[in-house]
């Protein structure tokens, strides 16, 4: 086949060598070893965060090195504004609206710790295929797409799993007091589907992060089988924590300190990728979840230019950072080409030679014209922006209203879950809320913003001009369109949760530690004195202050 092109190549009077060429590669590649794939993904980083991005005080070197070596993408899109959608739309290439993991309402939503739903187990993971086509696989970090056996890691296709199963926000530990949703528990470390740890030491778990990942690669370079590596990172949600050899290094507080150390272990892994000989047969994929989480005030990240943040669909809570690296493949490069992070599963597949059973409709499209042809453009001609699942405003819920006229949506009424569209420079918002209030405001006529020329979505085109008219038609035929091939399927998160399935190692431990939290298997963690070498032992929770100075607002 290789013979057969170059032949082709040298007896065509085609003019465009660069094509060519580029063709040659993508061929080259094909016929070599099928590449192996790491994934890093950030929790809750902002698109302004990290300082290729334009950060002013916080430094990421290991991102910008990764960055300065492969394409950076400046509209790269994720799946969703909060997490678990997010992650769900990534693992199956498909906007979480089709599988069940949109929230329990038009606002949208993440499971639960102690949920009773999860990714369905009729959803196709990138890892199921992969691993069928013979790829070692291991997944380290932040799950949250169901904590049950059936939901976890190892039974939707990694061969490992190591991490904290959601946010670590949503157990106790001595960096946090209480937890988000019911239930009283420690932060739960797993092993497959095994609590080896509880509390999880918040201290050294980036590093051990780092470390599994190395050992990972070690095992993966000797047996010389090609692998699939997702590392998605705790940092940088809330609450900040990060070791002793970063607490009080950044200019940016507590969250300056945590994006450090997750630069330090981005810098490890890399690191391990090229010790192991596995640096120019590895596509690296980097970005991250959701935009900021603005409510948490200095505690979150910064969208940049960008308008809002995290639970918003505004620009701020959608477009993330996103780089993706092939040494010696892709070409370095700044993009402005359109892609989101639902685009890595078709990719994986191309690149991986992995078909894809055609029963699954996927939203993602192959960006690998874009990594050797800087000429090439996106597959994307819309990007369809969900908040949550169309149905009634529930008061008090982080749930949702397409009304007859503008204005803010009271409790009870019908909403919509899809509440902004983009096709080509334009992008339509049809419902819009803010990260101060969750109250939906339908727009009536639709926001429309030219994002070429206003990334900051601060002024909207005049409703009454042809401009808006020509773009609205595009884009609401393309809504219409994309409506018609969303089916119902089962709620996951309207499932609800139970105490039945929360984490526990020990629902006893009050028995044995009294003054400790319930769940308790590692009481030696709640004690920080054995860190810091001070005087404050484990007394009451919150953010360990004394260890780790407090952001002004505190």
């Amino acid at each position: 086949l290789l013979c057969t092109y170059l032949a082709w190549y040298n007896a065509s009077t085609i003019p465009h060598h660069r094509v060519k060429m580029n063709t040659l590669l993508l061929l080259s590649a094909a016929l070599a070893a099928p590449p192996n794939f790491l994934i890093l993904f950030a929790d809750d980083m902002g698109y302004g965060d990290p300082s290729v991005y334009g950060n002013p005080t916080i430094m990421t070197p290991a991102i910008d090195k990764l960055a300065s070596e492969g394409i950076r993408f400046t509209q790269w899109y994720s799946g969703f504004h909060v997490c678990s959608p997010s992650r769900a739309s990534m693992l199956t290439g498909r906007l979480p609206i089709r599988s069940g993991c949109a929230g329990s309402g038009p606002l949208g939503g993440v499971f639960a710790a102690d949920a009773v739903g999860g990714l369905p187990l009729n959803e196709t993971t990138f890892a199921q295929l992969l691993g069928g086509a013979g790829y070692r696989s291991l997944a380290i970090g932040k799950w949250h797409l169901g904590q049950r056996t059936e939901y976890l890691p190892t039974s939707r296709g990694f061969g490992e799993y190591f991490g904290v199963p959601y946010s670590v926000d949503m157990g106790k530990s001595p960096w946090k007091d209480g937890i988000d949703g019911p239930g009283d528990r420690a932060l739960p470390l797993l092993h497959n589907d095994t609590i080896i740890e509880q509390p999880t030491d918040l201290l050294t778990l980036t590093q051990r992060y780092a470390d599994k990942a190395g050992e990972f690669l070690a095992k993966a370079a000797a047996d010389k089988t090609p692998f699939l590596l997702y590392l998605a990172w705790s940092h940088v949600h809330v609450p900040n924590f990060c070791s002793t050899a970063y607490c009080g290094t950044s200019k940016r507080g507590r969250f300056g300190d945590a994006m450090a150390e997750l630069d330090n272990g981005i810098a490890q892994v890399m690191q391990h990728l090229e010790q192991n000989g596995l640096d120019e047969n590895t596509v690296v994929f980097f970005s991250s979840d959701n935009g900021p989480w603005l409510i948490q005030k200095l505690e979150g990240g910064s969208a940049g230019p960008l308008r809002e943040g995290k639970t918003t669909t505004w620009e701020g809570g959608v477009r993330v950072p996103g780089i993706v690296r092939w040494k010696g493949t892709v070409t370095p490069r700044v993009s402005s080409e359109v892609v989101a992070t639902y685009d890595i599963f078709p990719t994986m597949m191309k690149l991986a030679g992995v078909d894809i059973p055609s029963h699954i409709l996927l939203d993602g499209r192959d960006m690998s014209p874009l990594f050797t042809n800087a000429s090439a453009v996106s597959a994307h001609e819309c990007i369809f922006i969900w908040k949550g699942v169309d149905g009634q405003v529930v008061a008090g819920r982080h749930d949702e209203v397409m009304a007859g006229t503008s204005g803010d949506v009271g409790t009870g009424a019908e909403l919509t879950g899809l509440w902004a569209v983009r096709c080509g420079a334009y992008k339509a918002h049809y419902v819009t809320n803010t990260h101060l209030s969750m109250t939906p405001e339908v727009q009536n006529p639709p926001l429309l913003y030219n994002l070429e020329y206003d990334i900051s979505e601060m002024y909207p085109v005049d409703a009454n001009s042809t401009e808006y008219k020509d773009a609205m038609q595009t884009i609401d035929a393309a809504r219409k369109a994309h409506l018609a091939t969303v089916t119902p399927v089962p709620n996951q998160m309207a499932r609800g949760t139970s105490s039945e399935y929360d984490l526990c190692s020990d629902p006893a431990s009050k028995q044995k530690y009294p003054t400790l939290p319930n769940c308790t298997m590692t009481p030696s963690v709640w004690n920080i004195t054995a860190y810091t070498g001070g005087d404050i032992a484990y007394s009451s929770f919150g953010p360990f202050d004394p260890y780790c100075k407090p952001t002004p607002y505190v």
